[in-house]
């Protein structure tokens, strides 16, 4: 009977794993949108730095638009970090993604919203 589930285990694992590491070809792209705002007015905040980091470490870095936007071309990572820094606000933490492999899409799309806090907000709640 042990033995049963330990095989039973086994196969699940094996196969789970085996969809965790798929080869290159089957990797299904992952297209990131990151939505920037500040925190206090809730507006958008353009020009801040966004930068995608993938699994093997390789980073892009982008600027939001006017609206606090901004879209990454399609990632084949499935596991990334996003930092969002602009001067006047406080560095924003590190945001891991994980986006599951397992779908029929052709695309994966994520969109992640990201706020921001202005520096001189530390100064008005002290009072």
């Amino acid at each position: 009977m042990h033995k049963i589930i330990l095989i039973s285990i086994f196969v699940s694992l094996t196969i789970f794993l085996s969809a965790c590491l798929q080869d290159e070809d089957s990797r299904i792209p992952v297209r990131y949108t990151v939505i920037v705002t500040d925190k206090v007015s809730g507006k958008a905040v353009k020009e801040a730095n966004v930068e995608l980091t993938n699994e093997v470490q390789a980073a892009q870095s982008l600027q939001t638009n006017s609206n606090g936007t901004v879209i990454f071309p399609s990632e084949e990572s499935y596991v990334n970090q996003i930092i969002v820094t602009k001067e006047g606000y406080f560095p924003k933490d590190t945001v891991d993604v994980i986006s599951n492999p397992d779908t029929a899409l052709n695309v994966i799309l994520r969109s992640i919203t990201m706020y921001l806090v202005p520096v001189d907000t530390a100064d008005t709640n002290s009072n």
